[in-house]
């Protein structure tokens, strides 16, 4: 028997009446109030309620990465620190591509990737924002291009003459002609050629001829794709409701290289007052998808999550939501706010309400109002954060503004240090952390600080109940500004011989801030 590859869908029914069966309405499931949906969804990422569980005594097994203090979970106490986020830096030549002046044409940066060979960064960006007609008669809005860059801060659009969309402007360097590349995946181990590029483009129709959806696309290099307009393998939001019939228009798809997994990072938008917050559901294979679950609800109503996207970094998650503010302007305005996971699946909030990436004061700047991160690529001793902005269309600024304008998006780059993401602070009075019992493989002691003139940071070696090994006491100071200060106590720097003992490492720091630390081999 052969299947056609039309969706086959199996009901289940309690009996039948007069030959046709009755369907089970509503679900079989605990019935809760609409209002209590709120209350719930706006305490996930909340790190005191999602692990209530004092963890401070049990040892915790760490590898070669950099350890980060975004979140609790290696701490078991503080004493006169604070956390605070440590915004990046704006490149000072943005934006490093804008769009051409012409009516449609847009930099609105789907995804960037680095790779070893040239061209070393690749970006794919939709780059047209109005309605077409496709050659087999698809009315259908959007398309996408393609730019290179080899060292990630000069882009260039390589004329492909692919397909053609009449209306944009510069070199023809159009790669999917219609929709939206919501996730672009490289995967160079693929045993078929033709697939070592995945995406999942997001299409909009205005007639009936393709659903509303997102579809696979696949391509042997990140430029000639594939892809077929029969049936979405997810549903696009339609309407406003709850249950919610489909995702929304700001799903972005990553990849996981940790668990190896297709992660969806979901739009719901939940009735009353429309308000946006943010799921997880993931994929071994883009086709067949978990059931999204709750991620981030919105502190306050007037604070919404409109977009989010998670990255694999030093073996945990760095996330960046895009908080919309609907009182601050005419358009979608979005600052930026910072949060982690350890899992990729629970993420919790970091310094709550403290910006990450905060509107720009010169409201004239072109990423006044709207700021959206999309890449977070390690170079070097750096991370880059690739965003697209759009300047300030706020009435107040501006009140002859028209609100039919298209926005005009350009792409931008900040930058960081490496794990400079957030620092635990201590002041002239000095204050502490001490971190859980730790089980390691390394020798080697390695912190990145940021100590001011006349301060110092010192590490004492704890055991288990929190006495300290007579054998290391507290370290020579360390003093400066590095992302790799060595510790060293009077015995020497080896710990090999304590790395299996549930060890602590007590910090001490004066009028300084510590971001990370790591046990290296040699």
């Amino acid at each position: 028997m052969r299947f056609s590859r039309s969706l086959v869908v199996f009901l289940f029914t309690l009996g039948t009446t007069n030959g046709f069966s009755q369907q089970i309405e509503p679900p079989l499931t605990e019935p809760f109030e609409l209002g209590d949906l709120h209350k719930t969804w706006r305490l996930m990422g909340n790190e005191m309620v999602m692990f209530p569980l004092d963890m401070s005594a049990m040892p915790v097994l760490i590898g070669s990465e950099r350890q980060l203090f975004l979140d609790n979970y290696l701490i078991a106490e503080v004493k006169d620190v604070t956390r605070n986020v440590r915004p990046p830096d704006r490149y000072k030549e943005n934006p490093v591509l804008e769009p051409p002046r012409a009516r449609a044409n847009q930099i609105v940066v789907q995804h960037v990737l680095k790779f070893d060979s040239s061209p070393r960064f690749r970006m794919w960006y939709w780059s047209w924002d109005d309605w077409q007609t496709l050659p087999a008669g698809q009315r259908i809005r959007h398309g996408n291009s393609y730019a290179t860059s080899e060292d990630g801060v000069t882009w260039e659009r390589p004329d492909l003459d692919l397909h053609k969309i009449d209306g944009i402007v510069g070199p023809n360097n159009v790669v999917v002609p219609y929709g939206m590349m919501q996730g672009i995946f490289h995967h160079p181990e693929e045993s078929d050629p033709q697939k070592r590029f995945k995406a999942l483009v997001l299409v909009e129709r205005k007639n009936p001829t393709v659903r509303e959806g997102y579809y696979i696309h696949t391509s042997p290099d990140g430029v000639r794709w594939r892809g077929h307009l029969e049936r979405p393998v997810i549903k696009s939001l339609q309407k406003y409701g709850f249950p919610q019939k489909g995702i929304g228009d700001t799903t972005r798809f990553w990849w996981d290289p940790i668990r190896r997994k297709y992660i969806g990072d979901v739009k719901f938008v939940i009735r009353p007052g429309t308000i946006r917050c943010r799921g997880v559901m993931e994929s071994d294979d883009l086709v067949h998808w978990t059931r999204a679950t709750p991620a981030f609800f919105a502190r306050a109503n007037d604070a919404q999550i409109y977009g989010h996207r998670g990255f694999a970094y030093q073996g945990m998650y760095i996330g960046l939501r895009w908080i919309f503010l609907p009182e601050y302007s005419i358009r979608h305005s979005t600052y930026v706010e910072l949060d982690c996971s350890r899992d990729g699946r629970i993420w919790t909030r970091v310094a709550s309400g403290q910006p990450y990436m905060a509107f720009n004061p010169k409201s004239d700047t072109w990423d006044a109002t709207i700021m959206r991160p999309v890449s977070l690529l390690e170079v070097g001793d750096e991370v880059w954060i690739y965003y697209f902005g759009a300047p300030s269309q706020r009435e107040t600024e501006n009140p002859n503004y028209p609100k039919s304008a298209p926005v005009e998006y350009s792409m931008g780059l900040a930058m960081l240090p490496r794990d400079r993401f957030v620092s635990i602070d201590g002041g002239a009075d000095s204050g502490t952390l001490t971190t859980r019992p730790l089980h390691f493989s390394g020798k080697r002691l390695h912190i990145n600080a940021e100590v001011t003139p006349g301060g110092e940071i010192t590490v004492a070696v704890l055991d288990i109940d929190g006495n300290v090994l007579d054998e290391f006491g507290e370290s020579a100071p360390l003093r400066g500004d590095s992302i790799d200060l060595p510790v060293v106590w009077g015995s020497g720097d080896d710990l090999s011989h304590v790395s299996q003992e549930g060890v602590r490492f007590r910090f001490r720091l004066h009028n300084a801030k510590l971001y990370s630390f790591w046990l290296s081999e040699g």
